[in-house]
């Protein structure tokens, strides 16, 4: 994993991801880190007065595109005995998404 960007507020896009969780002053946890930003979490912390973020660099789509067909590769092994048949491809699909949505 690459180091985190450290970047001001202002300068955060929607989507961006917590590298870090944001805390106010007390040490309190605003936000988690791991969290997609939404506008409504940056106007958030705006108005709290927060200047910087530790956001996550963005994939690089190449890396990205190999281990999303690892992950396929690992499923159909999985289903390889019952890939075929119509109850399963429901939860093929399913565990397929859930794996590459987690990366795991």
């Amino acid at each position: 994993m690459n180091a985190p960007l450290i970047q001001p507020l202002d300068e955060t896009l929607p989507g961006a991801v917590l590298a870090a969780p944001v805390t106010d002053g007390a040490g309190a946890v605003l936000l988690p880190a791991g969290l997609s930003l939404t506008a409504a979490h940056l106007e958030s912390l705006q108005r709290r007065g927060i200047g910087m973020l530790a956001i996550c660099p963005p994939e690089d789509p190449e890396a990205l595109a190999r281990q999303h067909e690892k992950i396929r590769a690992r499923v159909m092994y999985l289903f390889r005995h019952t890939a075929d048949e119509a109850g399963s491809q429901a939860l093929l699909h399913a565990v397929l998404a859930f794996r590459q949505a987690s990366g795991k």
